[in-house]
């Protein structure tokens, strides 16, 4: 299958966490043609050259060269765009079932939420873009931290717990909501609901896409052979089937999709939240993924596993990966999966 198809902490998790103005809807100026008027002087004759003057030709204007297009640190393919970031529902076969755009996502995050369930934060450059995202849900606070390494993209949810509102505000985030822009989310914001990505980047500012740490390039040598693998939160399993090429994804137990070159199994601390969710009936905290510090991880490609470790001390930067003997541990080009587990 082608790769393409065209959620109470310590005050130090918020260390790095950069404020803004937050910014609206771009006002669109209307050009102004500007027309050049022809100065006469009295009379209908021309003006004239001094006698003994050399007629000098007129030096033709060049065109600008284009703008370096750098490549896209995403995933490695073509170049970079403006960057969007999507939360995405992923509980029960139902919503399983009507997931869009998840196979066109650059970068997709499986992430831990209330009641050991998953959630999927999906990552997209405007070069890359399905025409349908979704079924979009609520963020939470691991997702703040996380996406601050991207600089100022869009962060298109349904919602947010009452508390977090305050913090999304701050964060370095074009936030695009049903409040911001309720003409942006299918069914009224229902659940379930969808987001046009082409009209999210075309209605909001973010930036060209900034990399997360990532480096592509041929597999390094050493790895052990691993053709199929799943892991495990409370409630919830992902698991990945080497195709020969790339990655078939299973979620639940279920296929997803297909086309994942790189998966990226980064072994995180979760702890209780900040929030308490009540929305199923009863509380449930909605846990932290700590995206910072360091630890170990798994990185799968090409049919094989290899051991390295990852850092990422500052909330600002992406995250490295490095294999034991110190050298970086690189990605093939393609969709990159990152599965967040203990």
């Amino acid at each position: 299958m082608n790769i393409r198809g065209t959620a109470r902490a310590p005050a130090a998790r918020w260390a790095g966490l950069r404020t803004h103005v937050k910014i609206g809807l771009p006002l669109v100026a209307a050009g102004a043609a500007i027309g050049l008027a022809a100065v006469q002087g009295c009379g209908s004759a021309a003006p004239q050259r001094p006698t003994g003057s050399v007629p000098v030709a007129p030096v033709p204007s060049r065109p600008a060269p284009p703008a370096a297009q750098l490549p896209n640190p995403l995933d490695n393919i073509g170049t970079a765009g403006n960057t969007l970031a999507v939360k995405i529902d992923n509980v029960g076969a139902h919503v399983q079932a009507i997931h869009q755009g998840l196979a066109q996502a650059d970068i997709v995050y499986w992430i831990q939420v209330e009641g050991g369930q998953s959630r999927f934060l999906a990552v997209y450059d405007a070069n890359h873009l399905p025409a349908s995202v979704g079924p979009v849900r609520s963020a939470r606070e691991t997702d703040i931290p996380l996406l601050q390494q991207y600089g100022h993209l869009d962060f298109a949810y349904s919602g947010a717990i009452s508390g977090l509102i305050p913090l999304l505000d701050k964060a370095d985030l074009q936030n695009v909501t049903p409040s911001t822009d309720p003409g942006a989310f299918t069914h009224r914001a229902m659940d379930p609901t969808f987001i046009d990505p082409h009209q999210i980047l075309a209605r909001f500012p973010s930036v060209p896409a900034r990399s997360p740490g990532f480096v592509f390039g041929a597999a390094p040598g050493g790895g052990s052979a691993l053709g199929t693998m799943t892991w495990h939160l409370p409630a919830a399993s992902i698991g990945v089937r080497f195709n020969g090429s790339t990655y078939d994804i299973v979620v639940d137990g279920r296929p997803a999709w297909s086309g994942t070159a790189t998966v990226v199994v980064q072994h995180v601390s979760i702890v209780p939240g900040m929030f308490t969710d009540h929305n199923a009936g009863h509380p449930d905290n909605e846990v932290f993924t700590r995206s910072t510090g360091s630890g170990q991880a798994q990185v799968l490609r090409d049919g094989k596993v290899w051991s390295v470790g990852w850092s990422r001390p500052d909330p600002a930067a992406g995250t490295s990966f490095t294999l034991p003997d110190g050298s970086t541990m690189t990605f093939a080009t393609g969709p990159v999966l990152i599965v967040m587990v203990p």
